[in-house]
């Protein structure tokens, strides 16, 4: 399958098809009652959450966005909301909230797609990269913190990360010093569970969700769509990747800490969802819409309150298969 194609493939697979024939009676009806949290509006999530080592394996559906078809795998840079701005990659993303203070990045991308993809991204939208203020890492993957580096060297540009983020990318004691595209960058501002991090008008709550990694962190931000304001989520570290035998431990773990999350997001009152893997919740689709979207009608990215809670315990609903499967 070429890279540009697995999105078109990813969205044709069917809840029904998320079962394998070694599931048990039990993991059976756990899928059963993922399928129910998911409901219609967050089936695509969660085929994805859902889905089995096989299943990754055979639709390519996390392809790297540094390999093959980079053109093809290059998503079109939209402002989404009048403070907020996507651009990226197909399989992963940077988004731009725009405070009184300058520019916020939320993840930095890939050290290769700075120059052909973050920078020229920007410059579509209007949005110069000598106003980004600071760029937040959601956790300590080189598709996220990848680009942070060039951004602290061109523009001065404050990192932000978890303080286990920072640990795990620090150089071995008498190692050879950070070298190539995604050397991570010189140590910056740490970010703690819950602790606002404010940029002018901007209030921005970062939320600790380990799990996927160590470090990985969750965001809580306003969004302006016209006179309404609206509160945002990112969770920054979707999914543990079925193709690889994490321990169950990881999994509880992981189901804590989308637990967590959705705690702060229910007192926030979040009513919109975002990823930065947009793959993985449909919102390619949802910009798509976003485009043919007339005066006063409803904006597909403002799913309300108890969406955004379904949408979590689709995730959570599917974090327990993955452990059932691993428990069985």
């Amino acid at each position: 399958m070429k890279p540009a194609a697995w999105i078109c493939a990813y969205a044709m697979l069917s809840l029904p098809m998320i079962a394998r024939a070694q599931d048990s009676p039990a993991v059976t009806a756990q899928i059963s009652a993922a399928r129910a949290a998911a409901g219609a509006e967050w089936a695509q999530a969660a085929d994805f959450f859902c889905s089995t080592e096989e299943q990754v394996a055979a639709m390519k559906i996390l392809p790297s966005a540094t390999e093959g078809d980079v053109a093809g795998q290059r998503a079109e840079p939209m402002k989404v909301f009048d403070n907020l701005y996507f651009i990226g990659q197909k399989a992963v993303t940077t988004w731009a909230l725009v405070t009184s203070q300058g520019i916020v990045l939320i993840d930095a991308g890939y050290g290769e797609r700075f120059d052909d993809t973050l920078l020229p991204g920007m410059a579509k939208v209007g949005l110069d990269p000598r106003r980004i203020r600071a760029a937040l890492i959601a956790h300590e993957h080189a598709d996220h913190f990848g680009g942070a580096r060039r951004l602290q060297q061109r523009f001065g540009t404050a990192i932000y990360m978890a303080r286990t983020a920072w640990d795990a990318l620090e150089p071995k004691p008498g190692g050879p010093p950070p070298a190539g595209p995604d050397a991570p960058p010189a140590r910056g501002m740490v970010i703690t569970d819950g602790q606002p991090v404010i940029f002018g008008d901007t209030t921005i709550i970062p939320v600790a969700i380990p799990g996927h990694t160590a470090g990985s962190m969750g965001f809580i931000f306003p969004v302006k769509d016209g006179s309404r304001t609206h509160m945002a989520a990112l969770f920054g570290g979707s999914i543990l990747n079925p193709q690889r035998r994490f321990p169950a431990s990881l999994f509880e773990e992981y189901l804590a800490s989308i637990e967590h999350f959705a705690e702060a997001t229910k007192r926030q009152r979040v009513d919109v969802e975002l990823l930065n893997h947009p793959i993985m919740d449909g919102l390619l689709g949802r910009l798509e819409q976003l485009k043919l979207r007339t005066p006063g009608a409803p904006h597909p990215l403002v799913v309300g309150e108890a969406s955004y809670q379904r949408f979590l315990d689709a995730m959570a609903a599917c974090t327990r298969v993955q452990l059932a499967r691993r428990s069985g």
